[in-house]
């Protein structure tokens, strides 16, 4: 009877486990970016989103450049499940002043989408959209 009570104690701290962790905000990548260890808090916002074809297709390996307006930027590429991230630019920049582009040989850029985050979130999630052509 005691391994019975023991057992069905650490189900439900089990389930409870897992509930708490799915209930937690997910962004692109499987990771809220808020623990980052790379992440200083004078960095400001880290830009992060997903490539997709039209059909809402991932796009692995797209060049993927997050750039300030008038002042260079940084190039990555997308991962296999078509997610990118890049460190914030510094809390002075603005997230109105920096643009996303994407690009893929075959493919041209037909749309960007930024999510909206709360003003005190540390990420701005921008979804590229690029069509075959």
């Amino acid at each position: 009877m005691r391994f019975l009570t023991r057992h069905t104690c650490l189900s439900a701290c089990l389930a409870l486990a897992v509930a708490g962790a799915l209930s937690a905000p997910v962004w692109a990548g499987g990771s809220s970016f808020g623990d980052d260890d790379d992440d200083s808090a004078d960095e400001g916002p880290a830009y992060f989103g997903f490539v997709r074809d039209t059909s809402g297709n991932s796009i692995p390996d797209a060049k993927v450049t997050v750039g300030i307006k008038n002042r260079g930027g940084v190039v990555t590429r997308s991962d296999a499940l078509g997610t990118y991230r890049v460190p914030g630019f510094g809390k002075d920049v603005d997230t109105k002043d920096v643009d996303v582009n994407c690009e893929k040989e075959g493919y041209k850029q037909v749309k960007t989408n930024r999510r909206s985050a709360p003003a005190d979130a540390p990420i701005v999630e921008t979804e590229c959209t690029l069509q075959r052509g």
